[in-house]
């Protein structure tokens, strides 16, 4: 063959392929410091303190030593990554759990110990935000780019141009043996649902895989280029839709306990790791961080407030205070706690005592302030992870026969020992007055003493006329009836009703005027809301008290017409969350604090209702004429209360009635600071006199 000389336009073509493959190639220089990444790979704590503490430049650093139950959360989760199984951990809301695993699965993966995880998270969005802060540390983090240039140099070579990394190369010299490489295709992907890590010779994490997954779609088949996950994060997989239906949660834990757990190989099954704070005791998380229903799990549950203050008294009365404050732009519950800060954090210990505000001095503050701002319920279960047994859903199975099983053992008109409130709630109807009085521990603990039917005299069927006229003698026959020391406690002490709300969105003019001539202790109340039948007023703190307005929780006390109604005052009541409240108290277990009972004796066979259960038959089926129910309305879940068989629910409606009242006295599911059986001092509560101001009173 003959050799043709080389033409100039060969040479230049050549010397141009060589610029576009110099442009291509990205240089991987040695780490900064071998031997200090080497040091950090063996210790998790130390590792993440420095990659992403507050000298690291990272967004969102670790700016203080990790606490002992993040320590905890450290060695589960690496444990579940270097030998496998499955672990499933509850912290509060705000501890960092989600950013501490993202950071040691970065770890991991960076080492090469995981060559193939997925994240998955309730939604496939949710998802994809851990996985863009795993990509932004690579991205930006300056102390992993010193450390880890194999996998940072490439990514930042693409200069947020993904599509470059299809054609990249990369030169240096290998990290396993020192051996020089040149040009290799890197080949890897950073965007989309998953992201591969640079084909980098030598590099601990070539072409390891992080990918996303939302668990409301399909999981299963979850392989890649002949390759099957190792690690699955699951990240909060509760939504409204499963936390509330027991059908959703099913599914959701099908999918976790099947579909999830077959994605790995036969080799070797996928480690499982699964962070959350729990919603409620029936949620799919509360399942999986229990022992005892999952064991294989290893569940954790950790708390905010480890041991609780042994002054619970003075917390309550911090809480008012703090209430009271955001009412009227002041700042006294700080001053309060300031002044009495030894005696109100004695016994008291909380798990992270770096979670505190600006605004605040302490983590413990902090917590109460939380109970001030979203109830105590909602602190159980958003920081404590012990969600109250109710706050479960109402469709959890309350029947008639349940709540006829609730009984105290005291009967009619008697007060259980510890009762520091009396309430009574009154639904007005043409025939005449459903009412039922209940007794209230400082715990929330409720007892119905006493319920009936008071009929009204000299209305006619099928009329109107002369209802209104009865309606208010009944109600003032019925006040003068209670109020004869009908109802003592064993020792045979009487105690008056503190407070009265009765309905009046039936015949509203009657049930004001009867209320006003009452007097003091009684009040006309409006159910608000979709199960009120009318628009839903504002129920959040914020008016001032002078502008006639007394915000609570769920609850207004508000001054009616002046002109019409002088000295008089009114309770809108947020019906859907009164009643909700009233269910959940039912749905809690007799032993613990929170539950509701009535009077009477139970029977000796489990299986067969004694007299008292069954005298019970007619309030029972009334409290649970209603149930909450859910429906997706053009994509969008809307809860009502509905009346499904039609029944008569006027005893519901007073019930309720009685928890605003009792929640307008002071009564909170705040649970008690110490074993011992005591008295609280009572916390300063809203009451309303029938002159033109309200005030704050600090003793019943």
């Amino acid at each position: 063959m003959i050799a043709f000389p080389e033409s100039e336009r060969d040479r230049d073509g050549e010397r141009k392929r060589e610029q576009r493959a110099a442009a291509k190639d990205v240089v991987v220089p040695p780490p900064e410091d071998l031997e200090r990444r080497l040091a950090f790979e063996q210790d998790d704590e130390a590792w993440l303190l420095y990659y992403f503490g507050r000298d690291s430049g990272a967004a969102d650093p670790f700016w203080y030593d990790f606490t002992w139950q993040q320590r905890e959360m450290i060695a589960a989760i690496r444990r579940a990554i270097l030998h496998g199984g499955d672990q499933a951990l509850a912290a509060s809301r705000g501890e960092g759990k989600t950013t501490i695993c993202e950071r040691l699965l970065l770890k991991y993966t960076l080492q090469g110990v995981v060559g193939f995880s997925v994240l998955f998270a309730a939604t496939g969005s949710a998802a994809a935000n851990s996985l863009e802060s795993i990509k932004l540390a690579i991205e930006e983090n300056p102390l992993l780019l010193a450390d880890y240039p194999e996998v940072c140099v490439p990514v930042r070579a693409l200069e947020n141009t993904p599509n470059r990394a299809h054609y990249q190369t990369v030169s240096g010299k290998r990290h396993d043996n020192g051996e020089a490489y040149e040009r290799v295709a890197s080949k890897f992907t950073w965007c989309g649902q998953e992201i591969v890590f640079p084909n980098v010779p030598g590099a601990p994490a070539a072409r390891a895989i992080i990918a996303t997954r939302g668990l409301d779609a399909a999981v299963r088949g979850l392989k890649k280029k002949g390759r099957r996950p190792h690690v699955a994060i699951i990240d909060d997989p509760d939504t409204e839709e499963t936390a509330r239906s027991e059908e959703q949660a099913k599914k959701l834990e099908d999918r976790i306990d099947k579909a999830i757990a077959g994605l790995g190989g036969q080799q070797r099954t996928i480690a499982r790791v699964m962070l959350t704070t729990l919603q409620h005791r029936t949620c799919v998380s509360y399942r999986f961080t229990d022992p005892t229903q999952k064991p294989s799990w290893q569940g954790r549950r950790f708390r905010f407030l480890v041991k609780p203050p042994e002054r619970a008294d003075l917390w309550e009365e911090y809480v008012q205070m703090r209430i009271n404050d955001w009412a009227n732009g002041t700042d006294l519950a700080t001053a309060f706690y300031l002044e009495r800060r030894e005696q109100m954090e004695a016994g008291a210990e909380v798990a992270n005592p770096n979670r505190f505000t600006s605004s605040q001095v302490s983590a413990l503050q902090f917590y109460f302030d939380q109970v001030a701002r979203i109830g105590a319920e909602a602190v159980a279960t958003e920081y404590d992870n012990d969600p109250p047994e109710e706050s479960g859903p109402i469709e959890s199975g309350i029947t008639p026969h349940r709540v006829q099983r609730q009984l105290s053992g005291y009967p009619r008109c008697v007060i259980p020992p510890d009762c520091v409130v009396l309430t009574q709630g009154i639904d007005c109807q043409k025939l005449g007055l459903y009412w039922v009085v209940r007794a209230w521990r400082s715990d929330g603990t409720g007892f119905v003493i006493d319920y009936n039917f008071t009929p009204t005299f000299g209305t006619t069927y099928g009329s109107d006329e002369g209802v209104d006229r009865a309606i208010y003698r009944a109600i003032l026959a019925h006040m003068e009836f209670i109020r004869q020391d009908r109802y003592y406690t064993p020792r045979g002490e009487v105690l008056p009703i503190n407070l009265t709300v009765v309905d009046a969105g039936y015949m509203t003019n009657a049930v004001y005027q009867a209320c006003k001539d009452v007097g003091l202790g009684i009040l006309p109340g409006m159910g608000y809301g979709k199960s009120g039948g009318c628009a839903r007023p504002n129920f959040t703190p914020g008016r001032e008290q002078r502008d006639g307005f007394i915000p609570g929780d769920g609850w207004n006390v508000v001054e009616v017409n002046r002109n019409e109604w002088p000295g008089l005052w009114r309770v809108d009541m947020d019906a859907d969350r009164w009643k909700t409240w009233e269910h959940d108290r039912w749905m809690t277990d007799p032993s613990k604090p929170g539950t509701m009972l009535l009077f009477g004796e139970k029977g000796d066979n489990p299986k067969r209702l004694s007299q008292d259960e069954k005298d019970h038959m007619t309030y029972a089926k009334h409290i649970t004429a209603e149930v909450e129910t859910e429906e997706f309305v053009r994509g969008v879940l809307v809860r009502k209360w509905t009346n499904k068989h039609g029944r008569p629910n006027h005893y519901f409606d007073a019930s309720y009635m009685s928890c605003v009242a009792a929640n307008i006295k002071g009564v909170r599911l705040l649970r008690q600071a110490t074993s011992a059986p005591t008295k609280p001092k009572p916390a300063p509560v809203v009451s309303v006199p029938m002159g033109d101001t309200p005030f704050l009173a600090s003793a019943r």
